[in-house]
């Protein structure tokens, strides 16, 4: 099994990378980080739902939809990029999505911990700190392999991350800026600073090899870097970038696991609900002042995006 130790690589290549490795089933532990700034949807995600293209061309973003699940998830220089292809038929792949996820994020939730901040793991595919997020990760199929796409957040940038997402209001995108500070943080807010880039390359590598055995160091291989080319018009073919994935009635960003920022459609005005652990904490009319409808009466309620669009238009219709 190799181990890429690579320099920070062009946005796109970020991404082709890992693409290719599945598809030629070449089993890798890779460390990398972007050039320039981008946005990364997932694969039953459509960028015409998630993004706004104006935006991300006017301050040069670059956006990717990947063939791997997860969410929407903004990219920069102050991430290291860790993404791990193993075959699907080694013995020591766990069944179940959350058990793959928490086997393999285990050696970073240790590089975590060896720098002095508590991470744990939350189901499906979160680690915490305090209940708050600190990693983005992605996880599915490409060939013969499984791939786990995560990375370490130095830092972020959550204006930019606001500001590239489609937003069908203003009031939304504010809630889903605070939502992101709340529920994000980073190595630098827990610390004060980050580390060297060297050093967590060190603690990954020795934690993975804990994990899976030796790693084979090496450059990234001429078959991975043709394959790249090959399969880069595939992947930004129009088609493909203008599928809108599995799209729903209302607009939902998802913050971590069981939490949200959602907006509802109703002939009365719409109506923004923010989630917490699950439950909708608040919901209140979009761009105007109460309207009579008891919004006050979806506190509490489980978050079921069809429920709630029901529940909300029948108070419409009252």
């Amino acid at each position: 099994m190799l181990f890429l130790d690579l320099p920070p690589m062009h946005w796109d290549e970020t991404q082709l990378l890992y693409h290719a490795m599945g598809r030629l089933g070449i089993e890798a532990l890779a460390l990398t980080g972007t050039i320039e700034p981008y946005v990364c949807v997932g694969f039953s995600q459509g960028v015409p739902v998630e993004i706004d293209r104006d935006w991300c061309r006017a301050n040069d973003i670059g956006v990717f939809r990947r063939e791997i699940g997860g969410g929407t998830v903004f990219i920069d220089r102050d991430q290291l990029l860790i993404q791990l292809v193993l075959r699907r038929d080694r013995p020591d792949v766990p069944a179940g999505q959350a058990n793959f996820f928490q086997r393999f994020l285990g050696p970073l939730v240790e590089c975590y911990r060896a720098l002095g901040i508590d991470a744990g793991f939350h189901p499906v595919n979160d680690l915490l700190v305090g209940g708050r997020k600190i990693s983005g990760t992605g996880g599915g199929e490409i060939g013969d392999c499984n791939v786990l796409a995560t990375n370490i957040l130095l830092d972020f940038d959550s204006g930019r991350m606001a500001g590239a997402l489609r937003c069908p209001s203003e009031q939304f995108r504010k809630a889903v800026l605070e939502g992101i500070r709340e529920n994000l943080t980073t190595v630098r807010r827990e610390l004060g600073s980050a580390p060297p880039v060297p050093k967590l390359k060190r603690l990954l590598r020795e934690g993975y090899e804990a994990l899976l055995g030796p790693l084979e160091p090496s450059g990234l291989p001429y078959q991975v870097e043709a394959e790249m080319e090959r399969i880069r018009a595939e992947l930004f073919h129009r088609r493909w970038m203008s599928d809108t994935g599995a799209r729903k009635k209302w607009r939902e960003v998802k913050l971590r696991e069981g939490s949200y920022v959602a907006q509802f459609p109703s002939e009365r005005g719409d109506v923004l609900v923010e989630v917490r652990d699950g439950k909708v904490a608040s919901a209140a009319p979009v761009g105007g002042p109460p309207d009579g409808r008891d919004l006050g009466a979806l506190k509490g309620m489980e978050y079921d995006g069809e429920q709630i669009l029901n529940r909300i238009s029948r108070m419409a219709t009252c």
